[in-house]
């Protein structure tokens, strides 16, 4: 007897379990609704400005030692488990504390996790540094982070120019690292004969040469409305996070960074996510990481920006599920 007949003959039990179905969808929308208003709970209507942008975190700067230099963190949301954050090309905590798509995603993460956030060394609030860090070094500050917030195990994310760390610390630690999330990030950045989906020396080089005169901003914030920010201000936001010779410093690590030998030796749960418009870090990227790593779930979402999950409330809900599972 196949399931159609079954639900022929009782078609009682075939009531009972559509009006389930029927539960458990309400359920799901209450859920993806909770989701939606956690994230734009924390909407800004007015026009941001430097002194807004640069005003301090509200959540406080603490220190953790690595190996003599001090990496600055912070701690938003009490709930179990644990999300260290790998920032992107660059970070400060006061700035990101007031930027609305990086404000509004650790809002809604913090809902349901403890997020540790940090500036790696030689930015934002870090000590500073007389070269850009190795990989060796980033691992090092993870590890030294997670230490100072007592997190003995915990879930990993890997945000832009933050994954190919994040991937190499879960490899050289797998018995700390519960789950790895990637979200719009790559093995590599550089294209190569053997990696022709990387992007172009010259994609890469804009980046620095356009730094602090907006010239990246509709690729790696367009959904940053000029009604939010303005372009004179976005400008004044890019010198607030760093120099222009410090990101062409940053961009020429971003050219070796090459960690596809790694992703088969990932073991933890990955989860990647992506959004299917990414001009920062094209969608192939992103599919490149979810097939070379065992067991990794892929997430595309619908959208052209790079980092902003305050857009995508599926993809927290998707972060979690897994953070749960």
């Amino acid at each position: 007897m196949d399931m159609w007949d079954w639900f022929q003959i009782n078609e009682s039990v075939l009531s009972g379990i559509a009006a389930a179905l029927v539960i458990c969808g309400a359920l799901a929308t209450v859920g993806r609704n909770f989701i939606t208003r956690i994230i734009q709970s924390g909407e800004t209507d007015y026009p941001l400005s430097l002194t807004t942008l640069s005003s301090p975190s509200p959540y406080p700067i603490q220190f953790a030692n690595s190996s003599g230099v001090r990496i600055a963190y912070n701690v938003q949301g009490t709930a179990f488990p644990t999300l260290i954050v790998s920032p992107g090309i660059i970070s400060n905590l006061h700035v990101s504390a007031n930027l609305p798509p990086i404000k509004n995603t650790m809002a809604a993460l913090s809902k349901f996790s403890r997020i540790v956030n940090f500036d790696k060394r030689g930015q934002g609030l870090s000590d500073a540094v007389a070269h850009v860090a190795t990989m060796a070094d980033r691992v090092k500050d993870i590890e030294c982070v997670a230490d100072d917030t007592n997190s003995k195990k915990f879930f990993l994310m890997g945000i832009s120019e933050g994954g190919p760390m994040s991937v190499q610390f879960a490899v050289d630690n797998p018995e700390r690292v519960q789950g790895l999330i990637l979200f719009g990030t790559t093995a590599k950045f550089s294209r190569s004969e053997d990696y022709p989906i990387g992007l172009s020396e010259r994609a890469l080089d804009s980046i620095g040469a356009g730094w602090g005169e907006g010239g990246a901003r509709d690729i790696l914030f367009p959904s940053i409305s000029r009604a939010t920010m303005d372009d004179n201000t976005y400008r004044g936001f890019e010198k607030l996070l760093a120099d222009r010779r410090s990101i062409i410093q940053i961009v020429e690590y971003m050219k070796t960074l090459d960690v596809r030998e790694q992703l088969g030796k990932v073991s933890c749960p990955t989860l990647v996510i992506h959004f299917a418009g990414d001009l920062a870090v094209p969608l192939r990227m992103g599919r490149y990481l979810s097939d070379h790593i065992p067991g990794a779930h892929f997430i595309e979402i619908a959208g052209v920006d790079h980092c902003d999950l305050a857009n995508a409330p599926e993809a927290v809900e998707a972060i979690r599920d897994f953070l749960s599972a």
